[in-house]
């Protein structure tokens, strides 16, 4: 018995994958063994289908249809076609892990917000390119998506940049583009955190879902439910189950886990109890007709894959399996809901050791390296502060250039700034850049490079500069880092330091 045969009368049993999973034949394996469906964790949310290179070294031919690229996507895809296992597309939408440059005239952020009619235009071309590319090219592969993603936080629409450039009905326009171009029988669902809360289950059910539905827009709630031990009171959960139910829409459980931070025997069984209460009010849900379950999926495949180690700033013990893909006693206890516990086998696995090995990441720890996260994370921030020293007077302003040149991160300015002066005296500077929650310190030494090449190579970047430079001027100045080392910090996980051009960090 699995997961996914269990409960294959009432809905189906999903697992996030990220991209280290799926490069890991062994958690492909359990993935096939016991999930009927998987989500990617990561790589298809809008930051890796909007091709940045693309649309800023040519923001006119993309200013109303955004250049995207695939790479990230097609791994789960062609992993989906190859095994016959189902796929949830997340997600479209969201105010996260969107670049903030997308807002902006000429994908600029030093130009002002896009007009409403820009952004329009933006977002019905970027969904209907990302629908048209998988179902062109994996037909049925994927069954349903989250179009938008958390749209809704104290008690009104989020405060986005969707909210600012398309206003209160960027998420009707978001599923009207996405039922125009899915294709027949893809379901399309709303998505959000934290929907047990009655004053945000309301606002869901008020601002989106029941006139969303009237429209005949959307099919499906997702419940993300990221739980704690003692939250939310399963009363209340049971209770806005029931209610997203009633509006006749499907309900799937989106992101599924349970924070648990003690590893002991008593607190693993507490955690596997806890979850058998939850998947008796879903099954029981089903079977009365209160709410039309249709998947339940786990976030992450293994606890030491889990996300809330990070975000909770100590090691979590979440899921059902862990270990070298091992089933934790809430995997029984799970089963326990709709089997007879004699009926139950005892999960076991004997995979190679090798199958542990993640297999084909080679250009994928390139892409990712230190030095290429720090680039993308400053263009993806836009704007960011250098800091240098004047004197005895420190000096702060806001600069916007971030290229990887010959290997070297390398940013722009001119010789006639004082900026470039207080870097000839002294070359040991530091950034900052802050976005989605997360903020970026680099502190290193900044060396001129002077040759045409690279002068060149910075204004194919960044051609709206031209106005201001040249290359065969003497006032236009490249600099690059030397010795620098970065720091990754966030409210929700401990700084992660490492050296510019160092070793990628082990997964």
């Amino acid at each position: 018995m699995n997961l996914k045969t269990a409960f294959e009368p009432y809905f189906k049993v999903g697992v996030a994958m990220s991209r280290w999973n799926i490069h890991t034949k062994a958690h492909v394996e359990l993935m096939k063994a016991q999930y009927s469906s998987f989500t990617a964790e990561n790589d298809m949310k809008p930051m890796y289908f909007i091709d940045t290179e693309a649309c800023k070294k040519d923001p006119e031919k993309y200013d109303l249809a955004p250049a995207l690229k695939f790479d990230n996507a097609i791994p789960y895809l062609e992993l989906a076609k190859a095994s016959g296992v189902a796929m949830r597309g997340h997600t479209l939408v969201w105010h996260n892990q969107t670049p903030k440059w997308f807002f902006y005239r000429n994908y600029n952020e030093n130009a002002g917000l896009a007009t409403r009619k820009t952004m329009l235009a933006r977002l019905e071309n970027y969904i209907h390119g990302v629908l048209d590319f998988v179902q062109t090219n994996y037909p049925g592969v994927i069954y349903a998506w989250d179009v938008v993603n958390e749209a809704i936080d104290d008690d009104d629409f989020r405060q986005s940049l969707w909210l600012r450039t398309v206003g209160r009905d960027f998420v009707e326009k978001a599923f009207t583009f996405a039922r125009k171009y899915a294709a027949p029988g893809v379901a399309l669902f709303y998505n959000d955190y934290e929907t047990a809360l009655d004053w945000k289950r309301d606002l869901i059910i008020e601002y989106i879902l029941q006139p969303l539905k009237a429209k005949g827009l959307i099919d499906g709630m997702g419940m993300q439910s990221h739980l704690l031990m003692d939250h939310p009171d399963f009363k209340d959960y049971q209770k806005a189950l029931e209610m997203y139910g009633a509006l006749g829409l499907e309900v799937q459980i989106t992101e599924l886990d349970m924070h648990n931070a003690d590893p002991s025997e008593e607190s693993m069984h507490a955690l596997a109890m806890r979850y058998q209460e939850l998947f008796k009010i879903l099954v029981e849900a089903k079977k009365s007709g209160k709410a039309n379950v249709t998947a339940v999926t786990f976030w992450n495949l293994l606890d030491e894959n889990s996300w809330l180690s990070g975000f909770r700033r100590e090691t979590s013990y979440p899921l059902l399996f862990h270990g070298k893909c091992e089933a934790k006693e809430a995997y029984y206890k799970v089963l326990e809901v709709v089997c007879d516990p004699k009926d139950i086998d005892c999960f076991e696995v004997n995979y190679p050791e090798e199958d542990y090995k993640a297999v084909g990441l080679t250009m994928d720890r390139r892409q990712f390296s230190p030095l290429n996260m720090v680039c993308n994370f400053l263009k993806e921030c836009g704007t960011y502060y250098l800091a240098t020293v004047d004197g005895a007077q420190a000096r702060v302003r806001p600069f916007g250039t971030a290229e990887i040149i010959d290997g070297k991160l390398c940013i722009l300015t001119g010789k006639s700034k004082d900026v470039s002066k207080q870097i000839q005296a002294n070359p040991n500077v530091e950034i900052c850049a802050f976005g989605e929650g997360r903020w970026m310190r680099i502190a290193g030494k900044l060396v001129r490079d002077d040759s045409r090449e690279v002068k060149v190579k910075m204004l194919e970047a960044y051609p709206q500069l031209r106005s201001s430079y040249n290359e065969d001027d003497d006032n236009m100045e490249v600099l690059y880092f030397e010795d620098a080392t970065a720091s990754m910090c966030s409210f929700g996980a401990p700084a992660r330091t490492f050296k510019l051009n160092g070793e990628f960090p082990q997964f």
